[in-house]
């Protein structure tokens, strides 16, 4: 799932390298206005090395604003992250001096094979969809139309994905960046998870307003209102919070003044926490909408089963909660969170895929006798094609004579 180059650390410590990574971040962000915008972050700490060499280690936040452009009020901040002059100096120097034993883990190349293998597949789903809706039901109805809204979302969410995996280039340590690559990131990925909400609502409610209009059991109108209602206040709450988690807005210009004072980790959790949830409720609606339903038995465990296909939606969250756990902070394992995008990708399309599942088998139930009756009419033809033409043949012969 990724390209590497020397991807595990020699003579590093996995402290080291968590220490190393924090480092990278603060040195590029109190260096922004140093005429080297796309200069790797480890060559950066290079010229910080030198200078830090040249001035004998003994240096103030007035000198880093001369040199190296650090804000004033970033310097006296960038030198306490980084430990004090005493740590600040030699900790460069020995990251400068060692470079050579840094890993450069690649960045995952998962996400463009990806995001076309599921947006073909859903593509078909959702036109398979639309077919069975026009041919069976007369026309589209609200729910329709909210599926077909979900999927360009969906495709837009991934489409911004593959940008962000682009964006990020063939390295992921923040060693093997620049400062701007490092602030596109941070960019990217609000943009990613402030509109991840909203597709997942929409995918969601394309389903809930289907059961409401199916059903005619006041309880399961009044469940489809609480799992509405949950899901909406939930996609309301993760906007919000991936907006306003950190002050300002743009948090990684102003990095080194702590601008995020909520756990964003924390607050992914939750709301994915609570979509699978929601996952759980929506997909488990329809069994009673199906026992209603006058079908015999067969026909009642195929329906179940058609429905509960939407079980892998909920196991796809479930790996995408996962991999916010593991990949939403940096750590020596990992320092970017493309196997988020990854596995949103997946939970997105597999949920809109399932939502197309029940008209997609009403339309292969319509189609299905009327294609095994041409196949049987075809063969029982073919077989009969021999003795037509002997008899023609015998009648030409006979008229001949």
């Amino acid at each position: 799932m990724s390209d590497s180059d020397n991807s595990t650390a020699v003579g590093f410590t996995r402290d080291d390298i968590d220490a190393i990574l924090s480092a990278c971040r603060i040195v590029g962000a109190g260096s922004p206005n140093l005429p080297y915008p796309n200069l790797l972050i480890y060559d950066l700490i290079v010229k910080y090395a030198d200078w830090i060499d040249s001035v004998n280690y003994n240096f103030t936040p007035e000198d880093l604003t001369a040199e190296f452009g650090t804000r004033p009020q970033d310097a006296p901040v960038m030198i306490d992250f980084l430990g004090g002059v005493d740590v600040m100096g030699p900790f460069l120097v020995a990251v400068a001096d060692n470079g050579a034993l840094l890993p450069h883990p690649g960045t995952t190349t998962i996400i463009v094979p990806l995001f076309i293998a599921l947006t073909v597949i859903s593509s078909i789903a959702v036109v398979l969809r639309i077919w069975s809706r026009q041919m069976l039901a007369g026309g589209l109805k609200l729910f329709d139309h909210l599926t077909i809204l979900a999927f360009f979302m969906t495709v837009a969410w991934g489409a911004v994905a593959v940008h962000h995996s682009k964006n990020n280039g063939k390295y992921q340590a923040y060693w093997d960046v620049s400062w701007n690559t490092l602030r596109q990131h941070y960019k990217i990925y609000l943009i990613l998870t402030a509109f991840y909400p909203w597709v997942m609502a929409v995918i969601k409610m394309s389903l809930l307003v289907l059961y409401y209009q199916l059903s005619k059991m006041n309880y399961i109108k009044w469940a489809v209102f609480a799992t509405g209602a949950i899901t909406i206040g939930n996609s309301i709450a993760g906007f919000f919070f991936a907006i306003f988690a950190c002050s300002p807005v743009a948090w990684w210009d102003d990095f080194l003044q702590e601008p995020c004072k909520l756990n964003q980790r924390a607050g992914l959790v939750a709301t994915g926490a609570i979509y699978i949830l929601t996952d759980i409720a929506t997909w488990a609606l329809p069994i009673p909408l199906i026992f209603q339903l006058k079908l015999g038995t067969r026909e009642k465990i195929l329906a179940i089963c058609t429905f509960a296909i939407g079980t892998v939606a909920c196991i796809a969250s479930g790996f995408r909660l996962d991999a916010i756990l593991k990949y939403q902070d940096f750590s020596a394992d990992s320092s970017s969170p493309l196997l988020i995008d990854a596995w949103t990708i997946i939970e997105l399309n597999i949920a809109l895929i399932c939502g197309c599942a029940p008209m997609i088998r009403a339309l292969i139930i319509f189609y299905a006798p009327k294609i095994i009756t041409s196949v049987s009419t075809a063969t029982t033809t073919s077989k009969s094609i021999p003795e037509d033409i002997a008899s023609n043949g015998d009648e030409k012969l006979e008229h001949v004579s």
